[in-house]
């Protein structure tokens, strides 16, 4: 699904093509800017996406430890842990902004590549320019949508995180800790399992943008 070959080297010569058509002047420099834009909302994207996947495997991994002591203080592990999902879930609303700006910029990126493309005079050139625009849209759109799949399943993983953090302060008054611990062993498999995904997204952004010379 994610043919990362195919996307590159049709990447390859819509820069080919977008260099030659506005060599020099404010053309190029448009097309630059419109690059560079896509690339850092990727980049910034990336920077929150590993932040975000770093602090939930912490969260998940003190509170797994603590869980495993011989006599664990849930009430205790309860505040650290909700203080842990505080942080996560503000870090994810970054995240998410961050991969909305994704959606923003790539749609600018590509209005860009069509409006060069346009600009060509020889219709028969113009026309293969924009379908090969057309097919790297489609593409993008199949790794945007895969990523925006996640993105909505990210959510589900928080709100389970904040149920198992009201198990754990139930499990103050009740001894409950296998539960805990194979709880919180499911959550850690599904948000590593997503987080993946939204890394290979990632990868499919910065080859998109990837400047090839």
């Amino acid at each position: 699904m994610r043919n990362y070959t195919r996307l590159l080297s049709i990447f390859a010569l819509l820069l080919i093509v977008g260099t030659f058509a506005g060599c020099k002047g404010k053309m190029t420099k448009k097309a630059i800017k419109k690059g560079e834009v896509f690339r850092a909302s990727i980049e910034d994207f990336e920077k929150n996406r590993q932040k975000f996947s770093t602090q939930v495997s912490d969260a998940i991994g003190d509170a797994n430890e603590s869980l495993a002591e011989e006599e664990p203080n849930t009430e205790d592990i309860s505040r650290d842990f909700e203080k842990d999902w505080t942080n996560i879930q503000n870090r994810y609303n970054k995240m998410k902004r961050d991969f909305d700006d994704v959606g923003k910029s790539s749609g600018a990126y590509f209005d860009h590549l069509n409006e060069l493309a346009i600009g060509i005079n020889r219709e028969d050139l113009r026309k293969s320019e924009l379908g090969k625009n057309k097919d790297l849209l489609v593409i993008w759109g199949e790794q945007y949508k895969e990523a925006a799949k996640s993105i909505q399943a990210v959510e589900q993983v928080l709100m389970e995180g904040n149920d198992f953090q009201l198990v754990l302060l139930l499990s103050s008054v009740r001894d409950k800790i296998q539960q805990n611990i194979d709880d919180l062993n499911q959550l850690s498999v599904q948000a590593e399992t997503l987080l993946k995904d939204l890394e290979d997204f990632t990868d499919a952004g910065r080859k998109l943008v990837k400047n090839e010379g």
